[in-house]
């Protein structure tokens, strides 16, 4: 790896973004390498923005961009990946549920991977949380025949991917459809066990078990399932 960005989502993280930007900014350190931090703040309603105007102004290797209206992890992350500019992008949730060291875990599959994604074999959820997960998972490979076990997860990727694969959703079925597409295109895809903490503060970019979230990602499953999306 030459290269790496550590890629955020934000919203309502007031608790844990600036522990999470840290030590993404420790490990990137650590391993010597350029790296960029890039943070999307998904129109946060608590203090998430002036903790990160104040980190922006510590850390060089930050950069904030910010929604002026909630539009959702999908549309969140999308921008993500197309914004980021190193060799190697790496996402992680702004509420710390998978830290940043984890990237020394899938790191080294780098050379037999095009993208990594993080297994939470152990999800420290809700029941209901995890209930919903288990059933979204079992769904996507059914219909597109991923083999994948952890679709809406942080992953370790090429960026070289983002030039391929064009994302058309804007819904959490986005990071499923990224998976199903750069399959398509012959990118190589693993999935390496981590670590998956309690949620400590913050009501999560996703917010996935709310209607809002569901009927729009059910409705570009079926989308892509049809040849549409």
């Amino acid at each position: 790896m030459k290269s790496v960005s550590f890629l955020i989502p934000a919203y309502n993280d007031e608790a844990t973004i600036a522990t999470q930007i840290i030590e993404a900014r420790s490990v990137g350190i650590k391993l010597g390498i350029p790296f960029e931090i890039i943070v999307i703040n998904d129109c946060s309603e608590d203090q998430t923005a002036q903790i990160l105007t104040s980190l922006a102004k510590r850390f060089r290797e930050l950069r904030v961009l910010t929604h002026t209206v909630n539009k959702g992890y999908g549309t969140t992350i999308k921008e993500l990946y197309y914004t980021a500019k190193r060799e190697w992008l790496f996402t992680i949730p702004g509420d710390y549920q998978v830290q940043a060291k984890e990237l020394l875990k899938l790191l080294p599959h780098e050379r037999s991977a095009d993208m990594i994604l993080g297994w939470r074999t152990n999800r420290n959820d809700d029941g209901m949380r995890q209930y919903q997960s288990r059933i979204y998972n079992w769904i996507i490979p059914l219909l597109f025949d991923t083999k994948t076990h952890d679709v809406n997860t942080v992953r370790l990727m090429r960026s070289r991917i983002m030039k391929s694969v064009i994302l058309r959703g804007t819904s959490a079925f986005t990071d499923a459809e990224l998976i199903i597409k750069a399959k398509r295109l012959g990118f190589t895809i693993k999935e390496i066990p981590i670590g998956h903490r309690h949620r400590h503060g913050g009501t999560g970019t996703g917010d996935g078990g709310k209607l809002h979230v569901i009927l729009p990602t059910v409705w570009e499953m079926l989308l892509l399932v049809f040849g549409h999306l």
